[in-house]
């Protein structure tokens, strides 16, 4: 197995002890990406983006961020990789889509949550101390969505600057599709692909069809 980082170390051994379900395989763990989420639903461009749907509460204080460049405000499509406080860009159709469901909490926890990509399913993990009560569990699952739903997992170049590198991109059945920053997205995505195959492949629709 490839080594990326120290995070990246921490964040695939927390996962596979406190949040993989006996037998499940972890593909894809990404570490937070505290940044903000940029959106163009339907013909609405919102950023940054806030939860537009149901969401735990937490407390965060107050938000000290910069707001992300007028010109991603106004057209995010392309450059929102260049600027450093847009860690996120999903499209979709409606707010009911999968990446929106998925972003609505990157967004509500100021990126302190998690993508995890697993055999099974692909999830938002909250840390469990954040959600305001005596933790059970080390982490807390929100937005679930089964791995069937997942069209395709794969590390895309964005933006017209040079030197930046690849995103992480899950585009979904609905046509929805949401990219994270990550500085080792190529390899990392590069990885749960093989972790796919190696897994043995899922009846239909699944991972080992990405």
């Amino acid at each position: 197995m490839t080594t990326f980082d120290v995070n990246d170390e921490i964040v695939e051994r927390e996962l596979g002890r406190f949040w993989l379900a006996p037998g499940e395989r972890l593909l894809l763990g990404l570490p937070p990406i505290e940044a903000h989420v940029a959106a163009r639903i339907g013909a609405d461009v919102v950023v940054p983006f806030r939860a537009v749907g149901a969401v735990p509460l937490l407390e965060l204080g107050k938000e000290h961020w910069p707001l992300p460049t007028e010109h991603v405000t106004a057209n995010p499509d392309v450059d929102w990789v260049d600027d450093p406080s847009v860690g996120y860009f999903v499209l979709a159709r409606q707010v009911s889509d999968a990446a929106v469901r998925l972003a609505d909490h990157f967004a509500h926890s100021r990126g302190l949550a998690r993508l995890a990509v697993s055999d099974r399913r692909v999830a938002v993990v909250y840390p469990t101390k954040l959600l305001l009560r005596e933790p059970q569990t080390v982490f807390t699952t929100h937005a679930e969505i089964p791995a069937a739903q997942v069209a395709r997992l794969d590390s895309v170049f964005v933006g017209n600057s040079l030197g930046v590198p690849p995103v992480v991109r899950l585009s979904f059945v609905d046509g929805s599709v949401l990219h994270l920053r990550d500085a080792f997205a190529g390899g990392k995505v590069r990885r749960a692909l093989e972790r796919a195959v190696s897994h043995g492949a899922p009846p239909a629709r699944g991972p080992a069809a990405w």
